[in-house]
């Protein structure tokens, strides 16, 4: 584990500094703010697409009906893009508030 997500939030954050100087030049005039910058990049990034799984029994889910066997997919970048839970997620902010609260990795026990 480890290879592709690493990969993937370099490239990510190299080309999110690039397009967001001013957040580039933050980062320059205070490098403690490098830990946090490296979870925004990680939610920035969203490193892992998302993950798929089929629903063990009958249910509704936010008023969707979802059979059993049924294909449900949970896609990372949404949940760190959600507008009721991160303020302003469409920007990257090396200085966000709360940057490590993302859902990259899932949360919980596995949570990176």
């Amino acid at each position: 584990g480890g290879n592709d997500t690493t990969r993937n939030s370099i490239t990510g954050g190299v080309l999110a500094l690039n397009q967001n100087p001013a957040e580039y030049d933050k980062l320059r005039r205070d490098t403690m703010l490098i830990p946090n910058m490296v979870s925004e990049i990680i939610r920035w990034q969203t490193p892992i697409l998302g993950m798929r799984r089929r629903a063990t029994q009958d249910t509704e889910l936010f008023g969707k009906q979802v059979r059993k066997h049924d294909k449900v997919m949970m896609w990372y970048v949404s949940g760190n893009r959600d507008d009721e839970v991160i303020a302003d997620p469409m920007s990257f902010k090396v200085d966000r508030e709360n940057a490590r609260h993302h859902l990259s990795f899932g949360f919980g026990i596995h949570r990176c």
